[in-house]
């Protein structure tokens, strides 16, 4: 077999990065030339980079964020309330890992989809799956899988997802078919599953916002007493983070 069949052969397997990597070898003179394990070790290294950057683009894509930029993008100053101690201990995305909840709040134009985006993105270079969802075409959505029935599958899909993003939460009145589907979402991943909220409204006021006392009491049972609560101050971001 030749050189030229070696390359055919791992393209047709498509490991296209282990072709480039041989492919460059045979151009090196033979005093340059990797010995037959180092070339190995370099061709499985380069498929093992290109499998996981595929991961990472899939992952990213399925992601749908709002935001593309990394958590290097984000301004950290204490005018908005967000030091670099507290960003470093949520990337590490240890939180993640044990299903834990992140609460963001503050004023339109803040900056807390932008965050939450961001902490989102570092999600999926870990390779977690992750999910980013307005909360206006959550409930949206909810309903017209009622309609088609197909509802108990959008809700298990959710469910298994590893990190998930409620953005603009209580950003419109919720009625009582949204407050039922939003405690059975938040009930499914309660400890299992990460979840990033956010809202304008401070999460001393949810409770009243989501109406209907009882239900308003079990979401905010599974979702108050988690120790990461962001509260953004500072003026609008919009101009320096635009949508992509």
């Amino acid at each position: 077999m030749n050189d030229q069949q070696t390359i055919d052969i791992l393209k047709g397997l498509r490991l296209n990065a282990m072709a480039d990597v041989y492919q460059t070898s045979l151009r090196l003179s033979p005093s340059n030339a990797p010995t037959a394990g180092e070339l190995i070790a370099e061709m499985a290294e380069a498929e093992q980079s290109a499998a996981r950057n595929r991961r990472t683009n899939r992952l990213l894509k399925a992601a749908r964020l709002r935001f593309q930029d990394g958590i290097e993008a984000l301004e950290i100053t204490p005018e908005r309330n967000l030091d670099r101690q507290t960003l470093t201990r949520l990337a590490t995305m240890e939180w993640v890992d044990r299903g834990a909840t992140l609460l963001i709040t503050g004023p339109t134009g803040v900056g807390k989809s932008f965050l939450a985006c961001a902490l989102a993105r570092e999600a999926c270079l870990r390779g977690l799956s992750t999910r980013y969802t307005p909360s206006s075409k959550l409930f949206q959505a909810l309903k017209s899988a009622r309609g088609e029935g197909i509802y108990v599958g959008q809700v298990e899909r959710i469910r298994k997802t590893s990190l998930w993003i409620l953005d603009d939460f209580l950003l419109t009145p919720m009625n009582a078919e949204d407050r039922t589907s939003l405690l059975e979402i938040i009930d499914d991943r309660y400890g299992r599953s990460a979840t990033i909220i956010s809202a304008q409204l401070p999460v001393a006021q949810w409770h009243e916002a989501i109406g209907e006392s009882t239900i308003a009491d079990a979401i905010m049972d599974r979702l108050a007493h988690t120790p990461h609560i962001i509260e953004l101050k500072g003026g609008s971001q919009r101009k320096k983070h635009p949508p992509r």
